[in-house]
């Protein structure tokens, strides 16, 4: 089956409004659960993911507003949150908590500024790290001392961007921009810790450059572009690392980052790329889960040094299932709708995503990282 430019029709509606069907069918109590760790399920996090990817694309508000609220009872004292409610609270889940309570009205004053206090007492080395000792993680899982975390502990690409994204007018987000910048590799990708490719932190760090409305330097940006071209598979699809299958997840991600970097063109790719999401997506509005997720031994500060992982039982140096299919789904619902309001500039000017941008010199800046060099910005 041969599609053509599929934002033409309406099968980029119903193919979302399916994919946002499957995953209120997989609510239980108010939340979402998935990846099936040595420490049980996430609800916590996994909801908060969720909530922030699908919550301007679900009609059915209350349904928003129920998982907003099982969030706000499930935040810390400290005003994090957490894997779920048996872990002790950590950065990224704080992060995409945050994301996902931004609309909620419930959520202000003390209680939001206390959380992102938490959010930012991780700061460390120019990023964020995931836990920090006093969180009580090295009581959870038995640590004799402070190093046998210390991969853990230390600053992580993937939970500074999503830092970022939950506040983005922070005093440190230059600091923490430049910080990414300087780990991307020869190859154009920035290298995630907790997830098994760098299209994660990439185009969440792109995601964040847009909601900036600047540009990435041109030498970085091109890498990145470059990269996905090199990598994208003959269907138009993405794998995860050298796979030749296509993941939709790792799709879902390469399509964001092709509609973030518009401006630089790409267009076939970028419809191949949103063509092959289309039709992976399953008959009942999924989109198949894989071994997305990783987890490094606490001890392991660059996972990219490993030399075996397993994929059995959730430990250390383990890759984890996106059982049924939760983060896939609600990351292709996302990107298609980046990519159906690229295609129709149906977007709200002033306001993110910033698309089809044919002339930076007029319609956006090439960024410029310096210290405070975001305030002031929308």
């Amino acid at each position: 089956m041969v599609l053509g430019n599929l934002y033409k029709s309406k099968m980029v509606d119903e193919a979302i409004n399916k994919g946002i069907e499957y995953l209120l069918s997989l609510i239980e109590n108010n939340r979402w659960r998935g990846f099936p760790t040595l420490a049980g399920e996430s609800d916590v996090w996994v909801t908060g993911f969720v909530l922030t990817h699908i919550c301007n694309l679900c009609e059915q508000k209350d349904v928003i507003k129920e998982a907003q609220n099982f969030l706000l009872a499930s935040q810390y004292p400290s005003g994090g949150w957490s894997y779920s409610q048996q872990v002790p609270p950590d950065a990224d889940s704080t992060a995409w908590c945050l994301m996902a309570l931004q609309s909620c009205k419930d959520f202000n004053g003390t209680v939001f500024e206390k959380a992102k206090e938490f959010l930012w007492n991780h700061f460390t080395n120019g990023g964020l790290s995931t836990y920090r000792w006093e969180s009580g993680i090295g009581d959870f899982i038995s640590a004799p001392n402070s190093e046998a975390i210390i991969g853990w502990t230390s600053s992580h690409p993937d939970v500074s961007i999503a830092a970022i994204l939950a506040d983005i007018k922070n005093d440190k987000v230059p600091e923490v921009i430049n910080y990414l910048l300087n780990r991307q590799t020869n190859e154009g990708f920035i290298n995630s810790y907790w997830w098994r490719s760098g299209y994660y932190t990439t185009t969440l760090l792109l995601r964040a450059i847009s909601m900036l409305r600047h540009h990435l330097p041109e030498k970085n940006a091109v890498m990145i572009a470059e990269l996905l071209v090199r990598r994208q598979l003959a269907e138009g699809g993405f794998g995860i690392d050298l796979s030749v299958s296509t993941d939709p997840f790792t799709t879902a991600l390469a399509l964001e980052s092709f509609v973030h970097l518009s401006y630089l063109g790409y267009a076939t790719e970028r419809t191949m790329c949103a063509n092959a999401l289309m039709l992976s997506q399953h008959e009942n509005g999924s989109w198949a889960g894989d071994f997305i997720l990783r987890i490094p031994a606490p001890y392991v500060i660059d996972p990219e040094q490993v030399e075996s992982w397993n994929s059995s039982h959730g430990g250390g140096n383990s890759f984890v299932e996106d059982k049924n299919g939760i983060f896939a789904t609600a990351l292709a619902c996302y990107a298609l709708d980046c990519w159906r309001k690229a295609e129709t500039q149906s977007y709200i000017s002033k306001k993110w995503p910033l698309f089809q941008l044919n002339n930076k010199a007029e319609n956006g800046e090439t960024l410029s990282i310096k210290p405070n060099a975001f305030n002031g910005l929308a």
